[in-house]
């Protein structure tokens, strides 16, 4: 896993405020622990323990976790397919990222993935692509 590449993000950002989503940690989480099906994967004891340390930051730590409504949400997923859906590659989970943006407003929004990051700056939202 990248390490460092996160610490230098961290370090960039660590005055602001990282707000988050239960969709989002469960994202994060999941992605993790698909890493275990790859050879030479982690040991999933190895995910557990990130999980719980980010469930950690999430609660009392560096994370400020909102909670957007997921109906909401889904209303403008539709609305997102509709506009970019014949233009744009959007997998479901990378269209309820950025539909959920709407909700949460961040002055930023920090992403690895490009078709997120492609999606985001079509909806003029301010978006970096983290390498």
């Amino acid at each position: 896993m990248q390490h460092g590449r996160c610490r230098a993000i961290f370090a960039q950002y660590q005055s602001d405020d990282w707000i988050t989503s239960p969709w989002s940690l469960f994202e994060t989480v999941n992605s993790l622990r698909q890493l275990c099906l790859k050879s030479n994967g982690p040991k999933p004891v190895v995910i557990e323990a990130i999980r719980r340390q980010l469930k950690h930051w999430h609660t009392r730590g560096v994370f400020q976790t909102e909670m957007p409504d997921l109906q909401e949400g889904v209303i403008e997923c539709q609305q997102l397919s509709a506009a970019c859906g014949t233009q744009l590659k959007m997998r479901s989970a990378d269209v309820l990222h950025v539909a959920l943006l709407e909700q949460l407003a961040p002055d930023l929004f920090l992403t690895r993935d490009k078709e997120q990051h492609a999606l985001a700056l079509n909806r003029a939202f301010p978006s970096r692509l983290i390498p």
